[in-house]
């Protein structure tokens, strides 16, 4: 018995840090009310871009019967994080801490999940600072609107 554990969370698509708890999974009841609460389902109609679909991938990824691919991991970046699926929950599972969960785990597990890149090195150093970003404001400011020009020693956009 200890193997079969042992082997199912080897199998897991997710790291044994931060796992989706398979409490809050097994709470779901696959009832449906969430469906037509959620924006994403509403304007697509498929199920695993549904709270409902969503929570059988975490679960069969859990189980090892899924691997985190492009395809997996765009359902997840599809949720609106909007939580309204919560509210309509008989079961009161905790979605927000299962989407949470998944999204660190397909962003860490193997660092770049399903060909992601990541962010060009100009980014993170420029985009991620204050000073640096005050720094760029006149410059990007000119980019944004060409008919700026200096004027008296100031700048008239």
């Amino acid at each position: 018995m200890e193997d079969l554990t042992a082997k199912q969370e080897c199998a897991s698509a997710f790291d044994a840090h931060h796992p989706p708890s398979n409490e809050i999974i097994e709470k779901c009841v696959h009832c449906g009310f969430c469906l037509p609460v959620c924006p994403t389902y509403v304007l697509w109609g498929q199920e695993m871009d549904s709270p409902r679909g969503r929570i059988y991938l975490m679960k069969i990824a859990s189980e090892g019967a899924a691997e985190m691919n492009s395809t997996w991991v765009s359902h997840f970046d599809s949720c609106l994080g909007c939580m309204a699926c919560m509210t309509a929950c008989p079961s009161g599972v905790d979605y927000g801490k299962l989407i949470e969960a998944t999204r660190r785990a397909d962003r860490t597990k193997g660092g770049t999940v399903a060909g992601r890149k990541a962010p060009p090195a100009i980014y993170v150093r420029n985009f991620t600072r204050p000073d640096r970003l005050r720094r760029m404001r006149l410059p990007l400011l000119v980019y944004q609107n060409p008919d700026c020009r200096p004027s008296c020693g100031a700048w008239v956009c």
